[in-house]
């Protein structure tokens, strides 16, 4: 346990390393209009930033990028962010705050926003925590504004003002666009990344895309069947009249097979890196000590559930390390322990396997997976005396069936 550990400890010290020298070519304009090519940390911001680190060709060290010195900064084919001092309104959810103001509160305010669709009209976005807002340009102009939505309460009622509808009727109508197209426009980027599209192409511009519709997050399943190695020990007392020592009887190690069907939600956050998992999964084993003292029958559906990190090695190889909590709630296959006194008589107790721990690592590759993983020691019984201490190696391999991804 404490080489598995180890070993663990110094994966995750080395790929977080790795990861932290991973900078992506991109660009930077400063306020003097300075284009200067350098690498730049893509962390994959789920919020918009307001600073960003870079490396230039001749400088080893990281620095750092502020919205008060930087017009603009992007990675090449992945995003850019756009300074620009702009209005917006802030106003509180009314889903948890009552609000009955139908008319936006603006602030001005100097912001990174994101571009989504560049062209003669440019779509940007800006988020942070639970608020989304999009903003425009048109004709190269400097001026960007935000696409107008809010919601609101009237006695109780949630109304929505969607301005934005006449924003773009008014600003961005083309020959194409009927006014119902545009009533059935929702406020997210998916439906307005079509209009800006569609308003480009009609102006005989192809649309540059510079970042997508993010990606969501996605559910994958799998088999999961592989080879257990389990060991298993257990203290009984001897002796009689107070003269009692306890000796330990070791279990016979066996191999056996193991299945699962292991379901993994994958977060679209920081680039898909975090998953969370559950694993119902059939173990067994089945052993009696060197004596025949002592028997094991244990067969059950265990149902861990855990947390994955992936690091990404490239678009089809990914390394992981995983965790899992295993309840003690399993479906058991008329499991028991039997203990041989020497009286000829036999102790038998059903199974009743207590929670317990399970850490892992390995390799995925496209819809192959491999891993490693070590199980914590499980208490098996509630008797006293027939409580055999069980733990196991698992090498598990993993086949993907099922994908939601895009």
């Amino acid at each position: 346990m404490k080489s598995l550990t180890v070993i663990m400890i110094l994966f995750l010290i080395v790929t977080e390393s790795f990861g932290q020298m991973k900078y992506e070519k991109g660009y930077f304009i400063n306020n003097e209009n300075q284009r200067i090519e350098c690498l730049i940390k893509n962390k994959d911001w789920k919020y918009n930033p307001s600073e960003f680190s870079y490396k230039l060709k001749d400088s080893p060290e990281p620095q750092k990028g502020y919205l008060t010195s930087v017009k603009e900064f992007g990675i090449y084919s992945a995003f850019k962010f756009v300074g620009a001092d702009v209005k917006i309104d802030r106003s509180v959810n009314p889903k948890t705050t009552i609000t009955t103001d139908k008319d936006p509160i603006w602030k001005q305010e100097k912001l990174f926003l994101k571009l989504l669709v560049d062209g003669k009209a440019k779509l940007y976005v800006y988020e942070d925590n639970n608020m989304v807002r999009f903003f425009y340009s048109v004709n190269g102009g400097i001026d960007i504004s935000q696409l107008i939505y809010k919601e609101y309460k009237v006695d109780m009622n949630l109304v929505k003002n969607t301005s934005f509808r006449q924003q773009l009727w008014k600003d961005l109508w083309h020959k194409e666009a009927t006014m119902e197209d545009i009533k059935n426009i929702n406020y997210n980027a998916k439906d307005l990344e079509q209009y800006f599209k569609s308003y480009n192409s009609s102006n005989g511009e192809t649309s540059s895309e510079i970042s997508t519709t993010p990606k969501k997050s996605y559910l994958n399943l799998k088999l999961t069947p592989g080879i257990n190695f389990s060991s298993a020990s257990m203290f009984h007392p001897e002796g009689e009249n107070g003269n009692v020592h306890y000796t330990k009887m070791n279990y016979q190690s066996n191999s056996t097979f193991r299945v699962g069907l292991e379901a993994e939600w994958v977060f679209s956050y920081q680039k898909f890196k975090w998953a969370v998992i559950f694993e119902p999964t059939f173990q067994s084993f089945n052993s009696g000590t060197e004596s025949t003292v002592g028997i094991i029958k244990y067969s059950a559906v265990e149902f861990p559930i855990g947390a994955r990190y992936y690091y990404h090695l490239n678009e089809n190889t990914r390394l992981y390390l995983n965790g899992f909590y295993v309840p003690g709630v399993a479906a058991n296959f008329n499991s028991k322990v039997t203990y041989k006194q020497n009286t000829g008589q036999d102790i038998v107790s059903n199974t009743k396997a207590k929670s317990n721990w399970a850490f892992g690592g390995g390799v995925d590759y496209k819809k192959f997976s491999m891993e490693a993983r070590y199980y914590t020691t499980r208490s098996l019984s509630d008797e006293p005396y027939l409580d055999p201490v069980y733990s196991r190696f698992s090498i598990v391999i993993g086949y993907k069936i099922f994908s939601t991804k895009q």
